[in-house]
């Protein structure tokens, strides 16, 4: 089996791993249940395929809601396998020979292990209370793919392949400069605008998204006793209770996302015909899930409430800032404009 085909289908299995393991944890840690341990497997297969972006069918229900950071698990783990595959093989072939190994075996390769895989997973939910789409397959391929693009899309990096930095320098003479830049904006990260290699350094936790668990977690003291009162309605043991704690926190980062869209203004909606903005809260009727506890009850808000969306714009303001100081060939905004008043 060559390299890349076998590290897609581990990094495949890989992220399996991640939902399997717990559901049969869970499985053992409930005596009583009346199912066999494939049906742990099979809703296991399942929610692995909703931590790909994919909608899975529970009877006329249809479940789209990924968990942003159960699918940011997956992306970490393909990438570490991707990484490890690009580093062997780069050695392995040589640099002259790199380029053509990596258009036309690296990546087909591991795109195609994975998705040979995922296939397979595919029908493990057949026949059970859980399945994915028709196009759930090949939705999958996001994994990889992100992988891929995270480890080889590196125009500033000697050891990427020649035909990425090709494909770039086709493109205008700024664009090598917006795409770290854009890397940059899309986590507002720490790391990588203080480090020299940013593709090196990894990305620190996008300031943005930590705006937004603050926000959650701050919800989440106020209404701990709510939660808690949601959760003794399971009367599960300690096993049980542990993953579903573990099901929780994998929509933390939903829960991130809710609150930014609050603080920009807009709002958010759980369930349908409710809705939570800097103006009122009206929840609507929301699922069993503990967490959901912590979520504003129904109220209107005074107007100044809608003060919340100078957070996202003090940021906005901040990356503006740093865009305008390293993008010079843009004028510099800043000196242009002050040479022009004087």
């Amino acid at each position: 089996m060559p390299a890349s085909l076998r590290a897609g289908a581990l990094a495949a299995i890989g992220t399996w791993s991640v939902v399997v393991l717990p559901a049969l944890v869970g499985w053992v840690a409930a005596p009583e249940t009346s199912v066999g341990w494939f049906s742990a497997v099979s809703v296991a297969s399942a929610i692995w395929f909703l931590g790909h972006g994919q909608s899975v069918g529970a009877g006329t229900v249809s479940l789209s809601v990924t968990p942003l950071l159960l699918l940011l698990a997956f992306v970490y783990i393909a990438v570490r396998w991707a990484r490890r595959l690009a580093a062997t093989e780069r050695l392995r072939v040589g640099a002259a020979a790199w380029s053509r190994v990596a258009q036309w075996g690296v990546v087909p390769g591991f795109v195609l292990g994975y998705g040979l895989v995922s296939a397979v997973f595919a029908l493990f939910p057949l026949g059970g209370p859980a399945t994915p789409g028709v196009a759930a397959v090949l939705g999958s391929l996001l994994v990889p793919l992100a992988a891929l693009g995270f480890v080889l899309l590196r125009p500033d990096d000697d050891t990427a392949p020649a035909f990425v930095r090709t494909w770039f320098r086709r493109g205008p003479t700024w664009l090598q400069s917006v795409w770290r830049t854009g890397w940059r904006g899309a986590g507002l990260c720490h790391r990588l605008l203080r480090a020299r290699d940013p593709w090196r350094s990894g990305a620190g936790a996008g300031q943005l998204l930590a705006l937004g668990l603050v926000v959650v977690v701050l919800r989440l003291v106020v209404s701990w006793t709510t939660v808690a009162d949601v959760q003794d309605e399971y009367a599960t043991n300690v096993g049980a209770l542990a993953i579903i704690a573990l099901a929780q926190i994998a929509l933390l980062g939903n829960a991130a996302t809710w609150a930014l869209s609050f603080l920009s203004g807009p709002g958010f909606q759980v369930a349908l015909g409710g809705a939570i903005t800097p103006a009122a809260a009206q929840p609507g009727m929301l699922p069993l899930v503990p967490v959901l506890g912590a979520l504003p009850q129904a109220a209107d808000y005074p107007a100044m409430t809608y003060a919340v969306v100078l957070a996202p714009v003090l940021l906005g303001v901040w990356l503006g800032r740093r865009v305008d100081a390293e993008l010079e060939f843009f004028g510099h905004v800043r000196g242009a404009f002050t040479g022009a008043t004087d």
